[in-house]
C-alpha cells in the first residue's frame, strides 16, 4: 500500500503541477493578447499620424511651388500671374475647407498684388489678369471675376479646378 500511496502522491503532485502550468499558460496567453491589442492600437495611431504627415508634406510642397512662382513674379508672363492668382485662391479655399468652412476664397487688386509679391506692373494689369484668370478656368460657377467690385472669387464647392490650370508649368 505504501507503493500505491507514493504513486498516488506522485500523480497528485504531477496533476497539480500540470494544472498550475496550464493556469500559467492561460495567463501568459491573455497577457500576450493584451500586448498584441496595445501594439495594434499603437500601429493604428502611427498609421493615422503617417497620413497626417503625408498630408502636411503635400501641403508644404504645394506652398513651396506657389512660393517659387511668387519669387519670380516680376518676371512672370500674364498667364503665369493668372495661374499664380488662381493657385493662391485654391490654397486659401483648401485651407478654409480644412478648417470646416466653405471651400471659397477671393482677392481684390491689393490682395492680388500682395499674393504676387508686388510685381512692378500697372494696377489695371491686375484687373486684366483677374479677368483673364476667369477666362482661363472657363467656369464662372467656379472662378468668377466681378469687375464692379474688382474681386476674383473661387468656389471649390462646385468642383475642382482643371489640371491644366493648376499645373504650374502650364503658364511658363
Amino acid at each position: 500500500m505504501s507503493n500505491e500511496s507514493v504513486s498516488l502522491n506522485e500523480v497528485e503532485a504531477q496533476l497539480s503541477a500540470l494544472q498550475e502550468g496550464q493556469a500559467n499558460a492561460w495567463d501568459a496567453i491573455e497577457s500576450l493578447q493584451n500586448e498584441l491589442e496595445k501594439i495594434k492600437s499603437k500601429q493604428r495611431q502611427l498609421h493615422e499620424e503617417q497620413g497626417d504627415i503625408l498630408d502636411t508634406v503635400e501641403n508644404i510642397d504645394a506652398r513651396t511651388d506657389l512660393l517659387r512662382l511668387v519669387e519670380s513674379s516680376n518676371d512672370m508672363t500674364a498667364k503665369q500671374r493668372q495661374i499664380a492668382l488662381i493657385e493662391h485662391l485654391r490654397q486659401e479655399a483648401i485651407h478654409n475647407r480644412e478648417r470646416g468652412r466653405e471651400a471659397k476664397a477671393s482677392v481684390n487688386q491689393d490682395q492680388a498684388k500682395r499674393a504676387l509679391q508686388h510685381p512692378n506692373i500697372d494696377r489695371t494689369t491686375y484687373y486684366s489678369d483677374m479677368q483673364r484668370a476667369e477666362e482661363l478656368v472657363d467656369d464662372t460657377d467656379m472662378l468668377r471675376y466681378e469687375g464692379s467690385n474688382g474681386r476674383l472669387m473661387l468656389n471649390l464647392e462646385v468642383g475642382e479646378l482643371p489640371s491644366e490650370v493648376t499645373d504650374h508649368n502650364g503658364g511658363k
